[in-house]
């Protein structure tokens, strides 16, 4: 890869019936600090006027459309637009409808130079979150430890923050995952466990929460319970958990997961099957969310076996 090339930022752009805010998004997009940017852009099937507004944009010469393509969703999605952007330095995930700031990958690529280009790196930031006329709701700045024990029970990374740098995407399109619970989630498990997740507790972005959202933050105390609450109901069969992916990763990775990490991921994924193991898990610092609440209740998942 020439100097020239290890300089860009790959924007990774997926959409989907985004007709609303598309073009208010891709303007914050446009004016960013950082002169050495390319915007990819997927569209998930949208049945509304977005992809003729990106085919109008595309025509200017302002972003790059993937071929039409069929729904299959916002993670699968996210991993086709990575799979397919290769020649740049950084690649940042990019959600339809919120509002950058305009040193958002500048503030991004400058933290990145803490660390080597060999080594698997992931940036991620706080938000602020406003509704859908772009008002001030809430800073979301939730994150107290981050690091992979935090990873196999809980997404602090929100995916429209991330940025990655090439080592971390080949890492990561080498294999994808056949099912994860988001492509978000999925990064930070593989990069706490491989590399280094970088978190910058200052705001780079509106995080715009509607009606349309796929997933969205909780905006008040009531609106965080209840998720709570709902999170705890999940006691089906066919629910797609932490511990599904963590087993999905071990499958994936098996021997080359480091010694550090070998021992609690063995212990969480075998935990579903021994209630011996479940026990263990329970008293073991070694796995934490991030608030004091969400622990309490992780320990009584795992106790019903119900993580």
């Amino acid at each position: 890869m020439s100097d020239i090339s290890e300089k860009y930022v790959n924007i990774l752009l997926s959409t989907y019936n985004g007709e609303q805010f598309v073009l208010e998004q891709l303007n914050s997009l446009y004016t960013q600090t950082y002169p050495f940017i390319r915007i990819y852009v997927r569209d998930d099937g949208s049945s509304d006027s977005t992809l003729s507004l990106l085919r109008d944009e595309q025509s200017k010469g302002k972003l790059m459309l993937l071929p039409e393509g069929k729904n299959i969703g916002a993670s699968a999605s996210f991993f086709t637009l990575l799979g397919g952007s290769k020649n740049a330095g950084f690649f940042a995930f990019c959600d339809q409808d919120d509002i950058w700031n305009k040193d958002k990958i500048e503030r991004a690529v400058t933290e990145f130079a803490q660390v080597t280009d060999d080594i698997p790196t992931m940036y991620f930031s706080a938000v602020e979150c406003v509704d859908a006329e772009n008002n001030f709701i809430k800073l979301l700045s939730p994150t107290q430890k981050i690091g992979f024990g935090n990873a196999l029970v809980e997404n602090v990374a929100i995916g429209c923050t991330v940025v990655l740098n090439k080592s971390a995407r080949d890492l990561i399109v080498r294999e994808p995952p056949s099912q994860c619970l988001m492509h978000d989630s999925w990064c930070y498990l593989v990069i706490s466990c491989f590399g280094t997740v970088l978190y910058d507790s200052r705001p780079s972005m509106r995080y715009r929460q509607h009606s349309n959202n796929v997933f969205g933050a909780p905006t008040s105390a009531i609106d965080s319970l209840i998720r709570r609450v709902k999170r705890f109901s999940f006691r089906s069969n066919g629910v797609f958990r932490f511990s599904d992916q963590s087993t999905i990763f071990l499958n994936i990775y098996g021997n080359a997961i480091p010694e550090r990490y070998k021992a609690i991921l063995n212990l969480y994924v075998m935990a579903k099957h021994s209630f011996i193991a479940r026990l263990q898990l329970l008293i073991t610092p070694r796995v934490w969310r991030q608030k004091m609440l969400d622990n309490l209740i992780l320990k009584l998942l795992i106790l019903l076996n119900y993580y």
